[in-house]
């Protein structure tokens, strides 16, 4: 791979819906939910910087309270490739931010963006169709997405409708909102919608130029950048998505299918997909459990001495950190953000 290619690591996230061992000081990117020695930002890094191959030319973007444990758990990363947000206003200026502060340092490169809670296990994959994806940016100096092959129809994605063939990707034809459940089995079944992971490959200045178009506001943060007005500017930005501020409105966009197996860590249910059932269990469990005529369900404990037994019950998720245990039925795990907003439960998120 001759062109210089940048990348960075969104994980500025609160990761909510994986309370109560996501925290607000301590959210899910910095989690190892698999125990397997490696949190989610760190096995991030490890398949990125076998596509860059320095050290120097990955990213990461977060918030202000998680600098600290960004140095933490990557230490070799230089000090200046810690992008901070100020506060938290959604995707769109984070990633405005960072391609600013990218272009100031390299000029018009190629810059991948990528979320720090994925769950991708084949690298050798991911670093094939990253670098396809790489090449369709360099031919065609649009914006590239990864594209994932839907495995079920899924509601909680937002979809990617492929358009016209491209080199080796297509002209996206349009960007789907999260569908109902029977829309999601008709893309499935058509073929030609790819789960949108939110992972996003363009050059500096095609980026740049979008923002101009579309979300100018956006660009006063270079003024911000070079006047030293970065902590004033940012909170005056709109909390907007990637998606809505351009991905929705530009004709650039690109899409490269991808073959590697992903798992957006989304919510408890996840770990259904995330972890091996133990042998004729009929649940989901990390640490102890004794079930009597329990199925279906998901059980997780941070700490190894605690024992869970559950009599006569099925589709619970049940979470147990510190002193705070969730009790929760599956279909209902995705309130759980708005749980969060009740004063009484959000004291509990801080610790």
């Amino acid at each position: 791979m001759n062109q210089r290619f940048v990348a960075v690591i969104m994980a500025g996230g609160k990761g909510q819906r994986f309370w109560p061992l996501s925290t607000e000081s301590f959210p899910k990117q910095f989690l190892d939910l698999e125990r397997c020695g490696r949190t989610l930002l760190q096995s991030t890094f490890d398949r990125l910087l076998l596509l860059t191959e320095e050290i120097s030319e990955i990213f990461v973007a977060t918030s202000e309270a998680y600098v600290s444990l960004v140095k933490e758990q990557l230490p070799d990363l230089p000090q200046d490739n810690i992008i901070i947000e100020p506060v938290a206003r959604d995707s769109a200026p984070a990633i405005a931010l960072a391609t600013l502060k990218i272009k100031q340092r390299y000029g018009d490169v190629i810059t991948g963006f990528f979320p720090s809670d994925h769950r991708i296990k084949d690298t050798a994959q991911f670093f094939y169709d990253v670098s396809e994806a790489i090449t369709l940016t360099e031919e065609t100096r649009g914006i590239v997405t990864l594209g994932i092959k839907p495995t079920y129809p899924a509601t909680g994605f937002g979809y990617i409708k492929a358009g016209t063939s491209v080199a080796n990707g297509f002209k996206v034809e349009q960007f789907v909102e999260k569908p109902p459940l029977e829309k999601a089995q008709n893309y499935l079944q058509d073929g030609h919608y790819w789960w949108n992971a939110g992972m996003f490959l363009w050059y500096t200045s095609t980026l740049i130029s979008e923002l101009q178009q579309h979300m100018p506001q956006l660009l006063e943060l270079d003024r911000a950048i070079h006047e030293g007005t970065l902590v004033q500017i940012f909170p005056t930005m709109p909390k907007i998505s990637i998606d809505y501020a351009v991905m929705e409105k530009t004709s650039k966009t690109f899409v490269v299918p991808t073959s590697f197996a992903w798992d957006d860590l989304g919510d408890w249910t996840a770990l259904e997909r995330l972890i091996e059932k133990q042998e004729n269990s009929a649940n989901t469990v990390v640490g102890n459990h004794i079930g009597f005529e329990t199925q279906d369900s998901i059980i997780y404990s941070e700490n190894a001495n605690d024992v869970f037994v559950t009599v006569g019950v099925e589709n619970l998720v049940i979470v147990k950190r510190n002193n705070t245990i969730l009790i929760s039925h599956k279909d209902k795990v995705q309130d759980i953000k708005k749980v969060l907003q009740d004063r009484r439960v959000a004291e509990l998120s801080q610790v």
